[in-house]
């Protein structure tokens, strides 16, 4: 079988992740309008950290994590009831010589954790009564909002309630709360009463999309949420007892056909036992 040798095409360009090509590359060319920002982003591949700074000067905050597009740092007070947010000031410091090591001192400000990181902002999520679930947080990174938990005392012996399953602990009042991350304005909250959900890992919440997936533990019951751009959590459907919005129309439907069904075949052998009699 005969190939035919590919043809070389002039407006294939190689990219390299040598440093030097890069700074030789931008002298030579011009990006594409609106692309010059992304291009001189690159460089940042080409600088690899390589120092360790301890004993940083840090405040007294839980800090959790960062955001998946690395815009922001979430943290939360020793109390938790309050929710802090940073902005990461990445690069701060550099050694111009060869060969950077422990000899080479950074200045004292490399030691404080404000020299790495603007606070944005406070927000107080728990009431009195209630705690941040400091193990729970979910990202929407086109929106930039943020999802966070607070849930009041756990009850070991709850009260039995209907539809509840036994032996599950209880939490009197569980909130969803929704926030955008870039000015912590809050913008929405979904509350469920006498329930149980782990949010430990995330476990309990499923975010997919516009789509948060909500798992009770007690009542057996996935709550799917939507949230829309204005900032709403919209309920969509409740997957329990009944999957589909009509199945408790026709279960019930079914039992009244039932019923009736059975006093009929009842009726019909009352009359022909009298009618054996007479």
């Amino acid at each position: 079988m005969i190939r035919k040798k590919k043809s070389f095409d002039s407006k294939v360009t190689f990219k390299t992740n040598n440093v030097a090509s890069r700074v030789f590359e931008r002298q030579i060319r011009t990006p594409a309008p609106g692309t010059s920002v992304h291009c001189a982003r690159r460089f940042y591949e080409n600088l690899v950290p390589r120092f360790t700074i301890y004993d940083v000067e840090c405040p007294d905050h839980s800090f959790f994590k960062f955001t998946d597009d690395g815009q922001y740092f979430v943290s939360f007070s020793k109390n938790r009831q309050d929710l802090i947010v940073y902005r990461p000031k990445w690069l701060s410091y550099s050694c111009n010589v060869e060969d950077c090591d422990d000899a080479h001192e950074l200045p004292p400000q490399a030691k404080r954790f404000e020299s790495f990181f603007t606070q944005l902002y406070v927000q107080s999520l728990a009431s009195c009564n209630e705690l941040i679930c400091k193990d729970f947080f979910l990202y929407m990174e086109s929106t930039q909002f943020g999802i966070f938990a607070t849930s009041t005392a756990q009850i070991q012996d709850a009260r039995a309630a209907d539809g509840a399953i036994l032996g599950v602990p209880s939490f009197e009042k569980i909130t969803i709360h929704l926030l955008r991350l870039q000015d912590g304005v809050k913008l929405d909250e979904k509350v469920f009463h006498n329930d149980c959900v782990n949010f430990t890992h995330n476990m309990g919440a499923f975010l997919y999309d516009d789509l948060l997936a909500v798992v009770s533990l007690r009542y057996q019951t996935i709550h799917i949420l939507q949230i829309r751009d204005s900032g709403n959590l919209v309920d969509v459907r409740a997957i329990g007892a009944y999957c589909r919005e009509d199945d408790e129309l026709f279960i019930n439907s079914s039992s009244q056909a039932s019923c009736f069904c059975f006093s009929v075949l009842h009726l019909s052998f009352i009359m022909y036992g009298r009618y054996r009699t007479d």
